[in-house]
């Protein structure tokens, strides 16, 4: 069984031992998982190409830790490559399920979103969204992410993980060529006909089943405004 844990803790430093906290959270998380499990003993934890996760000091403390050798990585291909030997191979979103693949990307647009609805507000409401400044653009992206990526979206994602594992294992651990993975950017250009879509769209991709972009609650006032259903004047009056 493969443990990957997300909305993680990060780290607060450039320094070669910044990974320390997110392994620490990543192997303690894990362990509360399969406790008294048939794999409580046997799990592998998995992380993508993050450099400070594979230099040689963060390898050195997750062996502290005792999974060194329980990690998901490459152990005979690439021997000879400088950069990828013991590695996992590059940094692709198909296997980086839940944030890498599409949660990112649902944080960015919920952002936008937020920002647009809110623009009905008052400036200095503190409603108000915002990208102009950095405490703006900080304070946009906290309270976005208790709204995006949602719970739905990430099971979403992760239940993916087996196709794409049975994939690259078919083709042999190989590079998988031209075989559709993705159901954001990529696949939508495809839908449009620049290239062909070879497993059934997702419900992201379906029309008939797109629902509205994540709304924080501070915008559910904007959001009746924005559609007729309160006007700006009576909302300002309430307030005051």
């Amino acid at each position: 069984m493969i443990s990957y844990l997300t909305r993680h803790t990060t780290c607060n430093t450039t320094s070669p031992y910044c990974c320390a906290q997110l392994m620490d959270h990543v192997v303690s998380e894990s362990n509360k998982i399969y406790a008294g499990t048939e794999y409580e003993n046997t799990f592998t934890i998995f992380h993508d190409g993050l450099t400070a996760w594979w230099a040689p000091d963060g390898q050195a403390y997750l062996k502290t830790l005792g999974f060194e050798d329980r990690q998901l990585r490459c152990v005979t291909a690439n021997v000879d490559s400088r950069y990828y030997a013991n590695k996992v191979v590059g940094d692709s979103p198909e296997i980086c399920r839940s944030l890498d693949a599409h949660g990112f990307s649902d944080l960015e647009e919920a952002a936008k979103y937020n920002c647009a609805l809110s623009s009905v507000y008052d400036h200095g409401d503190p409603r108000r969204f915002g990208m102009g400044t950095v405490p703006e653009v900080t304070s946009t992206q906290l309270r976005c992410w208790e709204v995006a990526p949602t719970s739905e979206r990430i099971v979403e994602d992760i239940m993916a993980f087996p196709r794409v594992l049975e994939t690259i294992i078919a083709a042999k651990g190989a590079v998988v060529l031209d075989l559709f993975l993705r159901t954001g950017r990529r696949a939508r250009q495809s839908l449009r006909g620049g290239g062909v879509l070879k497993h059934k769209p997702s419900t992201r991709q379906r029309a008939s089943t797109q629902k509205e972009k994540p709304r924080h609650p501070d915008n559910d006032e904007a959001f009746k405004i924005l559609m007729g259903q309160r006007s700006p004047d009576s909302a300002h009056a309430e307030e005051g």
